[in-house]
């Protein structure tokens, strides 16, 4: 078996761990597998990145993806195509949820990706999921991971990378940022693990940072502005349910001013609180309505209290035409929890968040300021949150100039910006790879747009 003797990398430097997972027993049948995956050594400078591979095939790059959430489907289909026009042939391999996502009844299976089922464990609270994908990973240039703990066929892709094997990218937040609920020997070990890639892709600039502290180059570090689709809230196709479309004429007929949340109904969205602050903005005023919009865990806490509370409707998990006729009525986002891309679709709707200061926030949070959303400090009472909520909707001016400040955001935080950056991203980690193993520094190929 050939082993590559390119000059060892950050990475390399740091000792592997084999005794960490037990999949790296597996490490001999992993490296040859992919041997001959790696191109040629030559002193003759390529002009092209994509003629260096060794038959002068198309690089292949592959996500292997533990799911694929119903928000990331356009992300994929626009990624590929991208990196398609640059030379570079994408594949997306996935699975299911695991137990404590499913109910959120947003996973979907990909057309043209390969669906193989996980095999899953709990081991003191820490999910483990094994991905049997090996074998479909053969002669691959390129594998986009996910930056997790619980997912077993990171450790040999990662140390194979080392020896020989295909080039290995994480795409994550850099560590958990929720402190309910991180674990502190799994955040050491992903820091750990993190050191091993050649490439990062991380979710935003903060990410970014939590990156380069534990140790990885800036210069092998994409930061991808992480978003999701807006299309169908600016151009819809198709039509809403039936049930939506009367739910909104009665809105409408009643001259409601109507709030809302989209968003996976767990418990870090804080539901009993939420219950609470729309409790108070509804007895303040007789014109309010909230549509709540998602499945989880605590779904069924609004369901029942949806029985006593004519003014609170409990629509489950909506997508597409529904989505938008009901983002394009809704305000205000009321959205007390933990927010993540629903920024976004805050953006996307002209409906201004209101939250909480809370240190559990997904980095998207960063998204916000004051020309777009309105962050209570953290502690506000349902009272006060309330009041926050009723003086916009009684202060129009304010609520306009909100409203301008998402537009604005829309388009800076967009799915074409991420996919453009992430496709750079693809493309500027085949080429430090083909580089690394020549010994020598070469230009990394640009996209026209000249995201990085």
């Amino acid at each position: 078996m050939l082993v590559s003797d390119r000059p060892m990398s950050f990475a390399a430097s740091q000792r592997l761990p084999f005794r960490l997972i037990p999949l790296v027993a597996r490490l001999p049948w992993v490296l040859s597998s992919f041997e001959g995956s790696k191109p040629p050594m030559t002193d003759q400078p390529s002009s092209d990145y994509r003629s260096s591979v060794s038959d002068h095939r198309r690089p292949t790059a592959v996500f292997v993806m533990e799911w694929v959430p119903q928000y990331r489907l356009p992300f994929y289909n626009r990624v590929r195509d991208a990196a398609a026009a640059r030379g570079v042939d994408v594949r997306l391999i996935h699975g299911d949820p695991p137990a404590s996502r499913r109910k959120r009844d947003d996973a979907k299976v990909v057309p043209w990706a390969e669906y193989v089922p996980n095999r899953l464990w709990t081991v003191k609270g820490l999910e483990l999921t094994a991905q049997p994908v090996l074998r479909r990973l053969r002669g691959v240039d390129l594998l986009i991971l996910q930056q997790e703990t619980g997912l077993l066929l990171n450790y040999p892709m990662l140390a194979a990378s080392r020896l020989g094997g295909p080039t290995v990218a994480l795409w994550g937040h850099g560590h958990n940022f929720n402190p309910l609920e991180a674990n502190a020997l799994a955040e050491g070990v992903k820091s750990k693990v993190t050191r091993w890639a050649d490439w990062v892709f991380a979710y935003t600039e903060r990410s970014k940072a939590v990156f380069e502290s534990i140790g990885v180059p800036a210069d092998r570090i994409t930061v991808v502005q992480n978003s999701v689709d807006i299309t169908d809230f600016r151009h819809p196709s198709g039509e809403p349910s039936g049930d939506v479309v009367k739910l909104l004429e009665t809105l409408r007929s009643e001259g409601k001013r109507v709030g809302w949340i989209v968003s996976a109904l767990d418990r870090w969205k804080r539901v009993p609180f939420l219950l609470e602050v729309l409790d108070s903005v509804a007895s303040g005023r007789d014109d309010f309505a909230f549509i709540a919009i998602g499945a989880g865990d605590d779904a069924d806490l609004l369901v029942e209290a949806s029985r006593l509370r004519p003014w609170l409707h409990v629509l489950g998990a909506r997508f597409g035409a529904d989505k938008a006729a009901i983002g394009a009525l809704a305000e205000l986002t009321i959205h007390p929890g933990l927010a993540g891309l629903h920024v976004v679709e805050s953006f996307a709707t002209e409906s201004p968040m209101v939250t909480e200061d809370l240190e559990y926030h997904s980095h998207e949070v960063d998204y916000l300021s004051e020309a777009n959303s309105v962050v209570l400090p953290k502690g506000t009472t349902a009272a006060g949150y309330a009041d926050a909520v009723n003086r916009l909707f009684d202060n129009e001016s304010e609520l306009d100039a909100l409203r301008r400040g998402c537009a604005e955001s829309a388009d800076r935080y967009s799915i074409e910006q991420m996919v453009d950056k992430f496709t750079d991203g693809i493309v500027n980690a085949l080429e430090h790879r083909r580089s690394s193993s020549r010994g020598r520094s070469r230009p990394i190929s640009r996209s026209p747009t000249g995201s990085s």
